[in-house]
């Protein structure tokens, strides 16, 4: 008696509907997909966290990276096998969603995915029961082939070992608390007003069509999408001011081969840079003043829930490439 017959034969007890439950986890298939460049400071910390959490194996590619992030890539592939593919692209220009959909579709034909995360270097998927496909398969009762998400945003403290910091934007003011906050307030909490914007996807292999750029939507065939309540993206999207720094000169240099695809945001930090404005800029965002004020209207709070994980499965916060 295979376990099917085993459960349609004892449907109503509890460890035979559990037992299945974990039979049909296991079986399912979740992979993600990632865009990299000179990410040598996250990528791998972000690869066995993802592992830990539950996903089944990563396609990464790597345009035109500069510093270890290749060598890392290769190390992790050695040791993952066929768990890990890499794809190397050294155009000048900078295909985003073209490439993420080509990876999607490996997912697919060569993976077997049933679910895909597309996700950045610096974004952390993380499951309320420490693994993603238990999340995945406890919401399909919903009959849903996209999960939304909110980002919580990353507050750096500006200390080196940036995955020790706890501190994130988990939550957005209304507007009418906003209204009566003073003008200094006002300045610091004003891209924190609700609803907030920032939103990535979890989506179904079956049925994809497009990847909108940066992963933010998608497009299916009977789109059915739901907000997740179990997964949390945390999202270090700036690190430190050295980290600010090196991403906002990789989109200086990038900028003349991108063209219309650059951002409003990507622009004003690049004129910013080119002004020798940047660090200002970065004082004015994350000082402990502004930091200050964000904790006391309930903004910014202290979530260790990704340094815990990673402390829990030994995953070091920083890596050291030749031990």
């Amino acid at each position: 008696m295979n376990i099917v017959q085993s459960f349609l034969q004892y449907p109503f007890d509890r460890k035979s509907r559990e037992y299945f439950r974990e039979w049909q986890i296991s079986k399912m298939k979740l992979i993600m997909t990632f865009v990299v460049r000179d990410e040598e400071n996250i990528i791998e910390q972000n690869i066995r966290f993802h592992k830990a959490m539950g996903v089944d194996g990563f396609i990464v590619l790597s345009h035109n990276s500069l510093d270890r992030t290749n060598e890392i890539l290769e190390k992790l592939k050695t040791e993952m096998g066929g768990g890990l593919k890499v794809i190397y692209k050294s155009t000048p220009d900078h295909k985003h969603n073209v490439w993420v959909e080509e990876m999607i579709k490996i997912a697919k034909d060569d993976y077997k995915a049933d679910w895909v995360i597309n996700a950045d270097a610096d974004e952390f998927y993380y499951s309320k029961s420490w693994n993603l496909k238990k999340s995945i398969y406890d919401m399909k009762k919903f009959n849903v082939n996209v999960f939304i998400l909110e980002a919580y945003t990353f507050i750096p403290d500006d200390r080196a070992d940036f995955l020790t910091c706890p501190n994130f934007a988990e939550r957005y003011v209304p507007y009418g608390e906003y209204s009566l906050m003073d003008d200094k307030e006002k300045s610091i909490c004003q891209e924190y007003v609700a609803p907030y914007p920032c939103t990535k996807v979890i989506h179904k292999t079956k049925g994809f069509k497009n990847i909108a750029i940066g992963n933010h939507n998608v497009i299916m065939k009977n789109k059915r999408m739901i907000k997740s309540t179990d997964i949390a993206l945390y999202h270090y999207t700036v690190k430190n001011y050295a980290g600010c720094e090196a991403k906002v000169k990789k989109w200086f240099e990038s900028a003349k081969f991108m063209g219309e695809g650059l951002g409003g945001h990507v622009k004003r930090m690049i004129k910013l840079y080119d002004e020798g404005k940047l660090r200002q800029y970065y004082e004015n965002k994350y000082g402990k003043q502004v930091r200050d004020i964000l904790t006391k209207n309930g903004i910014l709070v202290t979530d260790p829930s990704v340094y815990n994980f990673m402390k829990y499965h030994n995953i070091p916060t920083v890596m050291n490439f030749y031990n």
